[in-house]
């Protein structure tokens, strides 16, 4: 399957206002059979002082990454679960050399941005010759979706969403929940064992499958958090079918990007969270696939589901003057108080 592809990132306004940069990144990754997108973010708490820069080099090493991984594999050859584990962790550890060497070319600046806003405890250790602390300067999120045609493979360490549309018309969340990740709190690539806090998932893209991809969404917490906290997978349910699909299939992909990029997501962190939002997605170049998978009639248990419900109004409208009127009579039978 070919994908169209798509990634912005827009610069929050709780940065912007106080002249920082922007803490995230994001790109997309096109050869041969080969497509990739991805979004990181940067940490934005004070002594992450570098995480913009740790943002972009997450993006650029796992695109350098992917292109070392894809090379290695054969025609129709799956993705294995220790090919995998074995990309998760070169992917970190290269991460965490680039970062150190960003950190021996550019010494500390008195005139960072975000310099002066680190914490006296960090700022020691930063001068210290100790170099275990170098990457948390950089700290950062990444979620990564690669596709080989026959295959995708998502791969995320904190925080942030991936979110897929499968042939069956269901949205779906496929990497498993990060327990570590609540709150202001995330795993990240610069911890010590981050190479262990991947998560990942494999989509099979067989077009007979059910379950195959139609579309996948990657969104940093910058999005995720224009909503309310336990409802936002619905709502990102609901932007992507109703705003970003509805629009690709009324308008096409190119007024679609160009929309999202200038208008949408401007709009959503100046409305919203207010946070920097890095959105990416690889969509099915088959406008008529999309436009049958997103439109398609609800399954026979939301069929169930609408009937149990019509059933159940019916019923209260029929009771409802009933228990009124009992009501109204246990009232008259009570004694009235003295005035």
């Amino acid at each position: 399957m070919r994908f169209s592809t798509f990634a912005a990132s827009v610069h929050g306004r709780k940065y912007r206002e106080r002249g920082l940069p922007c803490q995230d990144s994001s790109s997309i990754l096109e050869f041969d059979n080969v497509q990739a997108i991805a979004v990181a973010d940067g940490h934005g708490g004070k002594d992450y002082f570098r995480s913009d820069i740790g943002s972009f080099l997450a993006v650029k090493v796992a695109f350098g990454q992917v292109k070392k991984f894809c090379n290695d594999i054969s025609e129709g050859e799956t993705f294995s679960e220790n090919s995998i584990r074995n990309f998760e962790f070169e992917l970190w550890e290269e991460w965490q050399r680039v970062v150190k060497d960003d950190w021996k070319r550019n010494p500390i600046r008195d005139d960072e941005p975000r310099w002066q806003l680190a914490s006296d405890k960090y700022k020691a250790r930063y001068t210290s010759a100790d170099e275990r602390y170098i990457p948390v300067a950089y700290g950062t999120t990444l979620i990564l979706a690669v596709s080989i045609g026959w295959q995708v493979l998502i791969v995320q360490i904190g925080d942030g969403s991936c979110v897929v549309l499968q042939r069956d018309g269901e949205f779906k969340m496929p990497v498993p929940p990060d327990s570590e990740s609540f709150g202001y709190v995330t795993t990240s690539l610069c911890d010590a064992d981050g190479y262990k806090k991947f998560r990942h998932a494999v989509l099979d893209c067989a077009e007979d499958s059910p379950l195959a991809p139609v579309a996948i969404f990657l969104s940093t917490d910058g999005l995720d958090d224009c909503y309310p906290i336990g409802d936002n997978e619905k709502y990102l349910y609901k932007l992507y079918a109703n705003t970003v699909i509805d629009s690709m299939i009324s308008n096409g992909y190119r007024v679609t990007c160009d929309s999202l990029r200038e208008e949408l997501l401007p709009y959503m962190t100046e409305h919203g969270s207010n946070d920097d939002i890095s959105l990416a997605y690889l969509v099915t170049n088959d406008l008529n696939l999309l436009k049958r998978t997103i439109e398609q009639p609800p399954s026979l248990v939301e069929e169930m589901q609408a009937k149990v419900a019509e059933q159940a109004a019916k019923v209260r409208e029929r009771l409802l003057p009933l228990w009124w009127e009992e009501r109204r009579k246990q009232h008259d039978k009570q004694p009235r108080p003295l005035r």
